[in-house]
């Protein structure tokens, strides 16, 4: 599935020398190298390459010239089916391995009452920076930089999809919403609306337009523990994009929700949603601003017996962090001020420069602001189709909490 076109030399593939023995890095199954670990005046261009550290032969992998992540490892010479001699060889029986225990773990799923998953995550399915996520008959395939495009051969994979999935009638290369083309049609169609299941709720996406592959997918076991604790419950979504939580939160019998988005499509959408599974629960869909909401409720003196704050990622670098922490901060406390006591507050982040640690900091930070105490009674993460390497903390970038307030 790797495009040849990347490979310098089938025979005799170059090998790149790292000048810092991080050896150890990569033995425990870390799979980024980043520029400092090679020489700066190394001027070759991406693809795909052998690694080295003096003489020890490190692996197989993808060379990024313009990045700081430089150098993604495929396969470390450690591998069973690494073959020095053979690149080609190694790149097809890797791939195919890598393939089938991406299929092995989600075997698992009841496609009866969910037909929407993540079936390649990233360098957790042994696969960098590739992501292929499937809504009911439709497959989109995403990558996490432009390099990554040239990397894997689209055709390829679009024909080993349909043949893992006979369902999948269309799969789409997405790109980023604003490149000049935003995705291509590999085979069939992109219909204007996909419509998908999860945990036998309905849903509808405008794939080509949608942030990320179309949906969160990463939510979805958090979507379903909130449908049990909103029964007769009065209920605000912030942050609520297509209103994936709220429509759980109906299902599960809240007697009314309030959903909160700035952007005017994604309002429109949890209309959509709410039509698809034919609810009739009181709604209040808004388009603004969800800490200028906040605000204007804590004025009124608003109280609601579940808040749900999901905000997008307020830290995309490291640079950014003290600044998302304050963010983060305020509306988490500000939110918790708006639950009525004995009543209930869920917190997340997808941030991966925010660890575990830092959430749970911010959130007790928050509740000390908010001068309310809490109980935590769940802790929830990305599901078992994001699933990372052990040695990649950084890739365990979803946190939820769900407290009661006391």
């Amino acid at each position: 599935m790797i495009s040849l076109d990347l490979i310098q030399n089938e025979t005799q593939m170059a090998t790149l020398n790292l000048k810092r023995d991080i050896t150890k890095h990569i033995k425990r199954g870390h799979r980024w190298i980043f520029a400092n670990a090679f020489d700066e005046k190394l001027n070759v261009k991406s693809g795909i390459y052998f690694l080295s550290y003096k003489d020890e032969l490190l692996g197989l992998g993808i060379y990024q010239s313009d990045t700081q992540l430089r150098f993604r490892i495929l396969t470390s010479a450690s591998e069973f089916y690494f073959k020095k001699n053979n690149p080609i060889k190694t790149l097809d029986q890797w791939s195919e391995f890598q393939w089938r225990k991406a299929v092995s773990i989600r075997e698992s799923f009841n496609f009866s009452n969910t037909n929407s998953f993540r079936f390649i995550n990233g360098e957790g399915d042994g696969f960098p920076g590739l992501i292929i996520d499937i809504y009911g008959n439709t497959a989109v395939i995403k990558h996490d930089h432009a390099i990554m495009e040239k990397v894997w051969d689209k055709n390829k994979i679009a024909q080993k999809l349909i043949s893992q999935y006979p369902n999948i009638t269309c799969v789409y290369l997405k790109r980023r919403n604003d490149d000049k083309i935003k995705g291509e049609n590999i085979i069939g169609q992109l219909e204007p609306e996909t419509i998908f299941k999860e945990n036998e709720l309905f849903f509808a996406s405008n794939i080509r337009d949608a942030a990320k592959t179309g949906f969160f997918l990463d939510q979805r076991d958090n979507r379903l523990y909130i449908k049990n604790f909103s029964k007769n419950k009065s209920v605000l979504n912030l942050f609520s994009y297509t209103g994936g939580f709220s429509v759980f939160a109906a299902a599960g019998g809240a007697s009314q929700i309030t959903s909160v988005d700035i952007a005017k499509v994604a309002i429109q959408a949890v209309k959509r949603n709410f039509e698809l599974n034919n609810f009739k629960t009181k709604t209040e869909d808004l388009a603004t601003d969800a800490f200028d909401f906040v605000d204007q409720q804590l004025k009124l003196k608003t109280k609601y017996d579940l808040v749900i704050t999901d905000p997008p990622s307020f830290a995309p670098n490291e640079k950014s962090v003290p600044q998302a922490t304050a963010a983060y901060t305020k509306i988490f406390s500000d939110s918790i001020k708006l639950v009525n006591k004995n009543g209930f507050f869920a917190a997340s982040s997808c941030s991966s420069h925010i660890s575990t640690e830092a959430f749970f900091e911010i959130l007790q930070e928050s509740f000390s602001k908010a001068r309310l105490n809490g109980t935590l009674l769940h802790v929830g993460a990305q599901p078992f189709d994001h699933p990372f390497p052990l040695a990649m903390q950084e890739l365990r970038y979803l946190k939820f909490a769900f407290f009661r307030i006391d």
